[in-house]
């Protein structure tokens, strides 16, 4: 029986760090893709500025 709440102790630890890891390797890469989404639409919407003084008649619009 004690080797049973050896082996369940073992596996909880192992759980929880495998837990950690993955929770933090998940808040690292939406950080890293909202910053990479933010860089394309700030350059887009540098690319569109581009274009709006030539054609004034038409409304242009760039929403994030």
């Amino acid at each position: 029986m004690a080797a049973l709440d050896s082996l369940r102790d073992i596996t909880a630890d192992l759980l929880i760090r495998a837990t950690r890891g993955i929770c933090a390797g998940s808040l690292l890469n939406a950080d890293s893709g909202r910053i990479d989404t933010r860089a394309r639409l700030d350059d887009w919407a540098a690319v569109l500025s581009l274009y709006t003084g030539e054609n004034e008649s038409t409304s242009v619009r760039a929403t994030a």
